[in-house]
């Protein structure tokens, strides 16, 4: 054999060889591209915001553990083998090309600043279900903040959230940092000058405060404190998907902390219970990134010395929704005579100022999925479908009320209705400290239809 055919195979290995090396470190990466592309490609804003709000899907309920509910560690336990499919499902796919994405196509009809802001909050707080027993954690007991695995499991708290948001803005090119209150995690984001304060947690489908056009951000938002009670909250807790619908009445009466105006997690030094005020500014780089927590772990901590803190203010709760006892119909020729009667709505600050009865020829869209109030009336329940995701939309709403919207302090009302007509009823106390605020939404009775 000649040296120069020797010669050229040497080329050849050679050249294979580097092929196969680039084959080896390449096909990895061609690998992950592939999984971002379709990640990208099959991205649906509706399949996340369904998920969010479909309360009832026995996938969220905590008993899908196996486990009585007094035995679970609201902390610790979570579902780990949908949190592994999850986790394998995602592996590969880049987070900052996807996040970016997400951003992009979320705010795309947005056109100022302002505008995105409440249009990727709305998204979050559609996406995001806040289960009260079981948050995102990994079986070695560390958190799951991963930004695309949450968004997938769609079960968050307050941190998860708020650090989902942050890496989100960050995505779009804006600076975003955590905020510390009490209790309770949310975050800012800055545009404009200023940091503006995000909440993807408490309030209902990116309600928010706005003054003067503005968002304020969280120190400002310290000076009028009570502002924030007058957004629609904690909406979610009042749907109980894995209660006995013979226990929900005894649970909002032993859970007042569930009625506790957000005033007093945001601003009241008894809620941070020693926690400081503290901004986190996350640090990490793009190779702290790489881990599980997603960088959370290299973070920044700044003490707030602008935001002001109640000492010594009392707590307001707002008031507990209705249970109706009786319901009565009364014929006569022209107009019938309906007699509506409830329990009293329980208000732990004793500020109750009476119910508003909101009448109309139309549903107010939206229905808890079980009957709250006595069994004898349930037939005039106006929804024995009860929940869908597509109701989540008119939690934040008043009901309507174009035949009439009614005030009373008693806990029975008398109604004169004309006849071959069909009636949507709603009450709904109200309280001092709401109506000071310009709150609109308590929390509500069933709505009841009247045939007559």
């Amino acid at each position: 054999m000649s040296i120069k055919l020797v010669l050229r195979h040497l080329k050849n290995l050679f050249i294979f060889f580097i092929l196969g090396l680039l084959a080896v470190f390449l096909w990895p990466n061609y690998v992950n591209y592939q999984k971002t592309e379709n990640y990208i490609k099959n991205f649906q804003i509706a399949k996340y915001e369904r998920q969010g709000t479909d309360f009832y899907n026995p996938k969220y309920s905590p008993l899908r553990l196996g486990k009585p509910l007094e035995k679970i560690d609201i902390t610790y336990d979570y579902d780990f083998n949908r949190l592994l499919k999850v986790e394998q499902k995602l592996k590969g796919v880049n987070r900052k090309k996807a996040l970016k994405y997400i951003f992009l196509e979320v705010t795309k009809n947005a056109q100022t600043n302002t505008e995105k802001h409440i249009t990727l909050l709305k998204f979050l707080r559609r996406s995001s279900l806040h289960n009260a027993y079981l948050q995102p954690t990994y079986p070695d007991k560390t958190p799951v903040f991963d930004p695309l695995i949450l968004l997938e499991l769609g079960e968050m708290r307050c941190g998860h959230g708020a650090r989902l948001a942050v890496d989100l803005f960050k995505a779009g090119g804006y600076k975003a940092r955590l905020v510390q209150a009490g209790n309770h995690v949310l975050a800012e984001v800055f545009y404009e000058q200023q940091y503006h304060y995000f909440d993807t947690d408490i309030f209902t489908d990116g309600e928010t405060v706005i003054k003067n056009g503005i968002i304020p951000s969280f120190a400002q938002l310290s000076q009028t404190p009570y502002s924030i009670d007058s957004v629609a909250a904690y909406q979610e807790v009042f749907f109980k998907s894995w209660i006995d619908k013979e226990k929900v009445k005894d649970e909002i009466e032993q859970m007042p902390y569930r009625y506790i105006y957000p005033s007093y997690f945001y601003f009241y030094q008894k809620a941070y219970e020693g926690t400081l005020p503290y901004y986190y500014k996350k640090t990490a780089n793009v190779k702290q990134e790489q881990d599980k927590l997603y960088g959370w772990n290299y973070y920044k901590s700044v003490l707030d010395k602008k935001r002001i803190l109640q000492e010594s203010q009392p707590i307001y709760y707002a008031p507990t929704e209705i249970i109706f006892k009786n319901i009565e119909i009364f014929q006569d020729e022209k107009i019938d005579k309906v007699i509506l009667e409830w329990e009293p709505s329980k208000d732990f600050d004793n500020d109750l100022l009476g119910y508003k009865i909101y009448i109309s020829q139309h549903q107010r869209e939206w229905s808890y999925n079980e009957w709250r109030s006595d069994k004898k009336v349930e037939k005039y329940w106006s929804n024995r479908g009860g929940w869908k995701p597509k109701m989540y939309k008119y939690l934040d709403q008043e009901p309507h009320h174009e035949i009439n919207l009614l005030k009373t302090s008693d806990t029975k009302v008398e109604l004169s209705l004309p006849k071959q007509n069909t009636y949507y009823v709603s009450v709904m106390p109200y309280d001092a400290h709401g109506e000071s605020v310009g709150k609109k939404v308590y929390p509500m009775s069933n709505e009841i239809k009247l045939k007559l």
